[in-house]
């Protein structure tokens, strides 16, 4: 199992720019995922994987190849899963080579917000920022303007919350003092105005009907999924049906890293069971780090104790940014799912990780509000 040290220069996103092609010897693999928009159309997907010969990752150590092939091996997964009826079975051709390269980098093998997002872009020109005119989504589905745009938009406001994880970072490893909470706390609020001024730009290049009927049916995993209630069958590795969330927004470590932070509770209940579950699809190293920004407490009580009004009135606009930021998401939540017409195997009152998900970002909302200094 490989597990990497990251310092969270670019916040989740890698320190590394993602490789665009993979080795020679994976270059069969590489002409395959990049007909795959091709065979969906075709519906010739499901015969080609059960004609594929995958090749044996068990030699592979380097971590962003892995990403790479974890990325490919994962869109061809829910490409087959949900060509036309959905298949309860995923044959041993891909199922083994699959789970062993998930094993490699200790995740589920399911598509994830990590190969999705975090893994799966490159930069047009290497010496310019990470931004929405320079960013190359390398893998999707179907293709198009719609679809790599709602990807790339999650990949800028990964970048964007760059500085913001950098101070956290800081904070946590005690670089970072009280004395300098209002340089932290500017910092932050300042990558939230800029993560919410780039999800408020997602109307511009994708259409609520087409991210709805072509993007959002290939992204739902098999647990808590009406269309395979009994789970997916991974041919040749276990015996038993597997139950995985598919992939969602929530699965990025960004919004839950801040409510630690801040000191943003979620009350016991299935919501906050299902945030837990999430972690379980996050890279191991963004998960640690959570974890041990959790453990070392929130910021409100020195906030509330240091009778500082600058410093307080610093904080509550980082929690209305980050009330704004869920209240946008609700929104087009909305508008991109609940409002659209229902198909069979695309319901529009569930998520993608199998959750009531107008519910609970409703839920998320009002309890960020609560953290607000009075």
């Amino acid at each position: 199992m490989m597990r990497a040290k990251m310092e969270f220069k670019r916040g989740f996103l890698p320190n590394e720019d993602p490789p665009s092609k993979l080795p020679e010897d994976y270059s069969d693999l590489e002409r395959f995922s990049s007909q795959l928009n091709k065979l969906i159309i075709n519906n010739r997907l499901r015969e080609e994987v059960t004609n594929f010969s995958f090749p044996d990752f068990e030699k592979e150590n380097d971590r962003m190849i892995l990403e790479r092939i974890l990325t490919i091996m994962t869109f061809l997964t829910h490409a087959y899963v949900w060509q036309n009826e959905p298949s309860p079975v995923l044959p041993k051709q891909i199922a083994k080579p699959l789970v062993q390269v998930a094993n490699k980098l200790c995740r589920k093998p399911v598509l994830t917000y990590a190969s999705y997002a975090l893994f799966n872009w490159e930069r047009l020109d290497k010496n310019a920022d990470i931004s929405l005119n320079n960013v190359r989504i390398l893998q999707n589905f179907l293709g198009g303007q719609d679809e790599d745009w709602f990807i790339m938009i999650h990949v800028v406001i990964e970048y964007q919350a760059g500085p913001a994880i950098s101070a956290l970072e800081a904070w946590l490893n005690n670089n970072a003092q009280a004395t300098y909470l209002q340089d932290i706390l500017r910092t932050v609020y300042s990558c939230l105005c800029s993560m919410n001024a780039t999800l408020k730009r997602m109307p511009e290049k994708c259409d609520p009907y087409i991210y709805y009927r072509r993007v959002r049916p290939y992204l739902f995993g098999w647990k808590n999924n009406p269309s395979l209630k009994d789970g997916l069958i991974y041919e040749g590795v276990w015996n038993e049906p597997q139950f995985f969330r598919g992939e969602t927004g929530a699965q990025s470590t960004i919004i839950p890293c801040l409510d630690a932070f801040f000191g943003i509770e979620h009350e016991d209940d299935p919501l906050k069971t299902y945030l837990l579950e999430m972690r379980d699809y996050m890279p191991v190293e963004h998960k640690n780090f959570l974890e041990k920004l959790e453990k070392k407490g929130s910021i409100r009580g020195l906030v509330i104790s240091s009778n500082d009004k600058n410093i307080q009135e610093l904080y509550n606009a980082c929690i209305k940014e980050i009330e704004e930021f869920r209240t946008t998401h609700l929104n087009f939540a909305s508008e991109y799912i609940f409002n659209q017409n229902q198909t069979y195997s695309n319901p529009t009152k569930i998520g993608t990780g199998g959750t009531p998900f107008m519910d609970y970002l409703k839920k998320h909302r009002d309890e960020t509000l609560k953290a607000l200094i009075t």
